[in-house]
């Protein structure tokens, strides 16, 4: 089966308008706004729309403003495209946006958290002995091992982000960076020194980590609705008291995004939806070159495709001729009427909403009361556990973008 994943990107990703063309006319972008405005204390819609993006380009407001502009991104997928994925990852900061959508945390903790984080981070970086580069043309083990030459205890210098194969990025005490950006390029690596406030994820961070290890405790974390990757594993968490150990690992640890990308990729993945501002993730799929396709929620082209790719109108047309087409086996006419015909007219009725424009409920509803139907009147129709289990298989293929034929 082809599997769907969701990613939220990270710090770096914001900009003033962001995400305005898909969230100006989504109700429930204005009610996560005010819900928003209330926890922060500040127009957080006014921000992200208008800037100015020195302030918005600050940590301790620009975590606020890409989760929130990532949940909405979350919400209003679920809203139209709504299927279950088989799991969430963030880079960075996205992997808060990622256990938002996998609901380990409500929107309003993760804000108030991301909020601390980054006041925390900041005040880490407050000395100013910190930077981070960006670095392409330089293979992975170079990199490395300049990063060991060149470090101390009390000037570190470490691999900060496994972006892609063609990007990595280096963070830590700035004159080991510096020194390590002087060799790279002596080696033809392009480098670029990243406007940011801080050396995030690297021993510098670890006052940070410390404090928010202390915030953490005040929140309730839930069981993960599907699996979310931690950055620092690269696998899916285990249970929550791993991922409040990830949390704090992850401040001074590098985000590992090529290891994400290929564990999705062996377990299945071959879809992906970036949910949040630009097409960060999107260009380091690429670069990774696993065998899933990402398409971003921030692009015109991609949010055309996705409504094209995963119509609802479509998969209630491929359930409902699913269900006539299915030979029956079960000649109980009281049976029959209640998990064959009532189920079908279900179905019928969901198509002609489809069609009409009307204001339909949630696609991820949609989804689950579609495969409610079809594996009712499957039941009914005395179809074997292990046909159904093909059947569904096939029709989760369809729901996933995939092409469908049941004969």
């Amino acid at each position: 089966m082809n599997r769907m994943a969701l990613v939220f990107p990270g710090q770096g990703s914001q900009y003033a308008g962001m995400g305005a063309a898909w969230h100006s006319d989504f109700t429930e972008a204005d009610h996560l706004f005010e819900e928003a405005a209330d926890i922060l204390g500040y127009d957080l819609k006014a921000l992200c729309m208008a800037g100015p993006i020195t302030q918005l380009s600050r940590t301790s407001y620009t975590q606020p403003a890409l989760l929130t502009i990532s949940v909405i991104a979350f919400r209003r997928y679920m809203h139209e495209i709504g299927i279950i994925p088989e799991f969430s990852a963030g880079h960075s900061l996205g992997e808060y946006s990622a256990l938002v959508s996998s609901g380990v945390l409500s929107f309003g903790d993760a804000l108030r958290l991301v909020q601390e984080r980054g006041r925390f981070m900041e005040a880490a970086a407050e000395a100013g002995l910190g930077s981070m580069i960006a670095i392409r043309g330089a293979e992975l083990n170079v990199v490395e091992e300049f990063c060991r030459l060149h470090s101390t205890v009390d000037q570190p210098a470490v691999i900060a982000c496994y972006n892609s194969p063609n990007q990595y990025v280096v963070s830590g005490h700035h004159a080991s960076v510096a020194v390590v950006a002087g060799k790279l390029e002596q080696r033809g690596a392009q480098i670029t020194r990243l406007q940011v406030s801080g050396p995030f994820h690297s021993p510098l961070m670890q006052h940070a980590a410390d404090r928010l290890a202390i915030e953490l405790q005040k929140y309730t974390f839930h069981e993960a609705q599907w699996p979310v990757i931690s950055n620092v594993t690269a696998q899916p968490y285990s249970d929550v008291d791993s991922i409040r150990q990830g949390l704090i690992l992850q401040m001074t640890h590098p985000v590992r995004w090529i290891q994400t990308m290929q564990y999705m990729a062996n377990h299945g993945v071959k879809q992906s939806i970036e949910l949040g501002p630009r097409t960060v993730l999107k260009n380091l799929a690429k670069e990774i070159n696993t065998t899933i396709e990402v398409l971003s929620l921030d692009r015109d082209l991609d949010r055309v495709e996705l409504e094209r790719r995963f119509s609802i109108r479509d998969w209630v047309a491929l359930s409902l001729s699913l269900a006539v087409s299915t030979p029956n086996a079960n000649w109980n006419e009281d049976e029959y009427l209640k998990g064959v015909i009532l189920p079908v007219r279900r179905l019928e009725e969901l198509l002609r909403n489809s069609e009409s424009g009307s204001s339909p409920p949630p696609a991820s509803e949609q989804r689950q009361e579609i495969l409610g139907c079809i594996r009712l009147v499957l039941q009914t129709k005395q179809v074997s556990e292990g046909e159904q289990k093909v059947m569904l298989e096939q029709l989760r293929r369809d729901q996933d973008g995939a092409v469908s034929n049941f004969n």
